[in-house]
């Protein structure tokens, strides 16, 4: 449910607010990259500068840092997006598609998944790459025409 929840709460708050998601998608890859190459390590040292917070937390901290808040408040901070109609739509469905993807693995770690959660887990991770890539291709695309001034 909780998983039904998160997704339900992105997708209203995309298409409600209609910012420009390109850049924000573009950080939160970025962010996952830069997680991915060094979060453990960094993790481990932040464990060793203050021992009472736990590599896991630690861990979980700079994932959601990086991967997750920090592409949230460009979301916010940007401006209107380039992308208008159902290119929009699809947009902000796949950030929040891919931000719910990217937010199951902390939410399993302090919420218990009932059924639906996981199917719909599952179903999200089997077209990961797919929302992706898409997703890449449509943040390019609202860049561009977000910077260039011109509508699409």
């Amino acid at each position: 449910m909780i998983l039904a929840v998160v997704l339900a709460a992105l997708l209203l708050c995309f298409l409600l607010v209609k910012h420009n998601v390109g850049v924000p998608f573009l950080a939160m890859i970025a962010g996952l990259a830069v997680y991915e190459a060094f979060g453990a390590s960094f993790a481990a040292t932040i464990n060793t500068w203050i021992p009472a917070c736990s590599e896991i937390l630690a861990q979980h901290i700079l994932y959601g840092l990086f991967v997750l808040l920090i592409p949230i408040l460009l979301y916010f901070r940007a401006g209107k997006s380039g992308l208008f109609g159902i290119l929009r739509v699809i947009e902000s469905v796949i950030f929040g598609a891919m931000l719910t993807i990217l937010a199951s693995g902390i939410l399993t770690y302090y919420f218990s998944f009932d059924t639906m959660a996981v199917d719909i887990a599952n179903w999200l991770d089997g077209i990961r790459g797919y929302i992706m890539v898409a997703g890449i291709i449509l943040a390019y695309v609202d860049v561009f025409f977000y910077r260039s001034g011109q509508s699409f």
